[in-house]
């Protein structure tokens, strides 16, 4: 008898506010996200950016103070993604810098087994979903350094071979 996953739910909502999230010793906030891939076309998921036209980044967003890392970075690909599935590991946290080179905040990124794509999902309507291939992931992750360091430190990142400009 195979056994059932149950995925935990989320609200058909957003959270929206930072009344919750966390923030560190140094007033850093902290930030968790996903490499999501889809283990049967070997694709990761990227998303439209929500504040700049023709940006693409990986799903990520605040940490809040009721949720573990891990909770969060599933809750912030449903929202943002819309997917379901399970963190597999952690990548490591990289430093997100704003345009005056200070940072803004400390994304502590997760490989994620996608294991249901939705059809609705909370930000659809504002936000585009994409599925990649490493190199296509890289190219359009451009505008985002701190992204690429971390599909480059994951997983889905090829053994060997040259490293996509």
């Amino acid at each position: 008898m195979s056994e059932s996953k149950t995925f935990k739910e989320f609200p058909a909502e957003s959270r929206i506010g930072r009344d919750n999230q966390v923030f560190d010793e140094n007033d850093i906030r902290q930030v968790t996200g996903t490499i999501a891939v889809d283990p049967k076309t070997e694709k990761v998921l990227i998303i439209s950016s929500s504040k700049h036209a023709g940006v693409w980044v990986l799903p990520k967003g605040g940490w809040e103070s009721d949720e573990t890392k891990e909770q969060s970075a599933e809750r912030e690909t449903y929202e943002e993604g819309g997917v379901r599935g399970y963190i597999k590991g952690f990548v490591g946290s990289f430093l997100d810098y704003n345009s005056y080179g200070e940072v803004k905040g400390n994304v502590w990124f997760y490989e994620f087994e996608v294991q249901e794509v939705l059809e609705n999902w909370p930000e659809k309507h504002f936000r585009q979903r994409k599925w990649c291939t490493f190199d296509e992931a890289m190219h359009l992750l451009r505008f985002k350094p701190f992204m690429r360091e971390a599909l480059l430190a994951s997983s889905f990142a090829p053994k060997s071979g040259p490293i996509p400009i």
